[in-house]
C-alpha cells in the first residue's frame, strides 16, 4: 500500500528532530525568546526579568510582526461548561450570599475579629490571639486542610498537591519529603481526603482558613503542644456560632451586617432590572436561601432600594438547609412571616416560605429537571445535588473571577504564559531528540546540561505565574498545567459561570451557550505541526 503525502511528511518531520545538534536547538531558542522580549516591549510588558538578550532585539524590528502574546478576556463575559438552551428554562433559581448580594472586603475582615475573639472568649485560648490581624493576602478560598497534621494546601484535578502550596501555619513547608512518604507520592488517595481533610469552599472561609493557619503558627511559634484536629473543631464551632443563632435572624455575623448594611454591602443598581426583565418575558423566579427572612429583608431592601422586593420573585424560601434541602424530604414547608403551624398546601403570592425540602417544592411549583436554572456560589450547598440529583441547570457565581481575569490580561502576565508555552515546545523537541539519539557522546551530555537548564527556567516562570495570583498559594483556578480541584468541581457541576449574576443581563432568554470544543492531547497534533510552520502547514491545510 502506497503511503499518503502527509505520512512522508511527518516522517520528515521525525528524522529533522531526531538529528537535531545542541546548537540548533539553542539558536531556535534564543530566536524565539528574542522575539517574545520584542513583543512584550511593544506592549510596555516584560517576560519576568529575563530580558538579557535586549540588546539584540534590533535584529527583529523591521521582520514580519509575530504575536507571541495571549488575548485579552472580559470579566463581564458568561464562561460555558456545557451547552446551555435558554429558551428551554422556564424557571430561575438564586442563592442570595454572594449570588445576588455581593459583599465588600468588610465582610472576611468581620468574621476573622469575631472568630478570633469566640476562640479566645467561648473556647479559653491564649489572650494574645485577640491581637491577631487578619491579612486578606493570605489564603485563597478551595485549600484544603489537613486535620491529622495542620498542614494547608491546594491540590489539583487529579488529587495531586501542588508542593509549593503546603502551609504549616504561616510557613511554607520547605522539605516536603514527609508529605511525599506520607502519601507515596504527591497523590492524596480518596479514603484519605475523605477522612482526614477537608475542603474550604465558600468565601466565608478565606478568614476561617487565615485564623487556622495564625493559631498554628502562634503554638509552634511558643512550643505548645496541640492537635490540629481539635483546632480545625473549635474553628468550625466558632463558625457555626458566628453563622447561626436562636433568634430567627442568625448568627452574631448577621446582627453585625443588618447594623450597617452600606459597610458590608454593594448596591447593584443592575439587579433590578435584570429580574424585571426575566419576567417581562415570562419567566418565573424563585429564591431559595439558607439566610433567615429578617436578614434576607434587610438585605434585599437595600439592594433593590424598595421595600417590594419580594415582588420580584414568584417564590421565596429562607432557612433552606441546604443542601439538606435536596435530599432529606420530611421537612415541610411553613410560613415566615408570623407563627403559623398551618399545612402548606400551595405557595401564595407574596408570602414567604421557610425550610421544606425538594420533593415539597417540585410538588407545590411543578417546576424540575432541566427546565430550571438556578444560580449559587458555593458548589456544595448549591449546585451538586441541585444538577447531579434532581437534573436542575445550574450557574456558579464566583466573584474571585473577575480579579484573576484582569491579573490575567496584564501584559507582562500574557506575555510570560505566552513565553512558558513556546519553552515547553522547545523542551518536548530536546527530550525528543534525546530519546533518538542512540549513541552516548558529547553532544548527548550538552544536551542534557541544555534541557537542564530549560527546566529550571520553566520552574522560575511557573513560579512567578502562580505568585501573579497569590504568593501562598496561587490562582483560584489552576495549579500549574491542570486545574484545581475547585475548577474541577465548577466544571462539572455548573454548565456556565461567571463573576456577577448581571453579567446575565445583556444576554437574550433564548440564547444558546455553545462550549468550545475541549481538545484531547492526542487530537491536538496536527494544531502543533501546524504552528511549525513552512511547507509542513502548507502540505496539511
Amino acid at each position: 500500500m502506497l503511503r499518503s503525502r502527509p505520512f512522508l511528511i511527518l516522517k520528515r518531520v521525525y528524522h529533522y528532530n531526531r538529528y537535531q545538534s545542541v546548537e540548533s536547538l539553542r539558536e531556535r531558542y534564543k530566536e524565539k525568546k528574542l522575539r517574545h522580549i520584542h513583543a512584550a516591549e511593544k506592549d510596555k510588558a516584560t517576560i519576568l526579568s529575563m530580558n538579557t538578550l535586549h540588546n539584540q532585539n534590533k535584529l527583529f524590528e523591521d521582520k514580519k510582526k509575530a504575536i507571541y502574546g495571549l488575548g485579552f478576556t472580559s470579566p463581564n463575559e458568561v464562561f460555558i461548561n456545557n451547552e446551555l438552551n435558554l429558551s428551554h428554562i422556564d424557571v430561575y433559581g438564586f442563592d442570595y450570599d454572594y449570588t445576588l448580594a455581593d459583599y465588600t472586603d468588610n465582610l472576611s475582615l468581620t468574621i476573622y475579629n469575631s472568630l478570633r475573639d469566640i476562640m479566645v472568649d467561648v473556647f479559653k485560648y491564649p489572650r494574645q490571639i485577640k491581637d491577631f490581624k487578619f491579612d486578606s493576602n493570605f489564603a485563597i478560598r478551595g485549600l484544603h486542610y489537613d486535620f491529622n497534621n495542620g498542614w494547608l494546601m491546594k491540590i489539583d484535578n487529579m488529587a495531586n498537591i501542588q508542593l509549593n502550596t503546603i502551609h504549616l501555619g504561616r510557613e511554607p513547608i520547605q522539605d516536603v519529603n514527609k508529605i511525599i512518604e506520607l502519601h507515596k507520592g504527591q497523590h492524596i488517595s480518596p479514603d484519605y481526603l475523605r477522612t482526614n481533610m477537608f475542603q474550604l469552599s465558600d468565601l466565608f472561609s478565606i478568614p476561617q482558613a487565615t485564623l487556622l493557619s495564625d493559631v498554628v503558627q502562634y503554638f509552634r511559634d511558643h512550643n505548645m503542644n496541640f492537635h490540629p484536629r481539635y483546632l480545625s473543631d473549635d474553628v468550625n464551632i466558632a463558625a457555626r456560632i458566628l453563622h447561626t443563632g436562636a433568634h430567627g435572624i442568625g448568627g452574631t455575623l448577621h446582627l453585625d451586617v443588618m447594623k450597617d448594611l452600606p459597610r458590608y454591602l454593594e448596591r447593584s443598581p443592575k439587579l433590578v432590572d435584570y429580574l424585571e426583565h426575566l419576567r417581562k418575558q415570562g419567566k418565573k423566579t424563585f429564591l431559595l436561601t439558607n439566610s433567615t427572612l429578617a436578614f434576607i429583608d434587610k438585605g434585599m431592601t437595600y439592594l433593590t432600594t424598595t421595600h417590594d422586593w419580594r415582588d420580584l420573585f414568584d417564590c421565596v424560601i429562607v432557612s433552606a438547609r441546604k443542601p439538606e434541602f435536596y435530599y432529606h424530604f420530611h421537612r415541610p414547608f411553613r410560613r415566615a412571616n408570623e407563627p403559623n403551624w398551618d399545612t402548606v398546601d400551595n405557595f401564595l403570592p407574596g408570602e414567604i416560605y421557610q425550610g421544606g425540602n425538594m420533593k415539597d417544592f417540585e410538588r407545590l411549583t411543578g417546576w424540575k429537571g432541566q427546565r430550571v436554572l438556578y444560580f449559587g456560589d458555593h458548589i456544595f450547598s448549591d449546585l451538586i445535588e441541585a444538577s447531579i440529583q434532581h437534573g436542575w441547570h445550574t450557574g456558579a457565581i464566583i466573584h474571585e473571577l473577575a480579579k484573576e481575569i484582569d491579573i490575567r490580561n496584564q501584559p507582562s502576565y500574557r506575555h510570560t504564559l505566552s513565553w512558558l508555552i513556546r519553552l515547553e515546545s522547545l523542551l518536548n523537541e530536546a527530550q525528543t531528540t534525546k530519546s533518538n539519539n542512540k549513541q552516548i557522546n558529547h553532544n548527548d551530555q550538552q544536551l542534557e546540561i541544555l534541557i537542564t537548564e530549560w527546566k529550571e527556567e520553566r520552574n522560575q516562570i511557573k513560579i512567578k505565574l502562580k505568585n501573579a495570583f497569590n504568593e501562598s498559594f496561587g490562582s483560584l483556578f489552576r495549579t500549574y498545567q491542570n486545574p484545581s480541584y475547585f475548577a474541577n468541581k465548577i466544571q462539572r457541576y455548573a454548565d456556565i459561570y461567571m463573576s456577577n449574576i448581571t453579567n446575565l443581563d445583556h444576554v437574550s432568554v433564548d440564547y444558546v451557550f455553545y462550549p468550545n470544543r475541549t481538545y484531547l492531547p492526542h487530537e491536538r497534533f496536527v494544531e502543533t505541526l501546524i504552528d511549525t510552520g513552512g511547507k509542513i502547514s502548507k502540505y496539511l491545510l
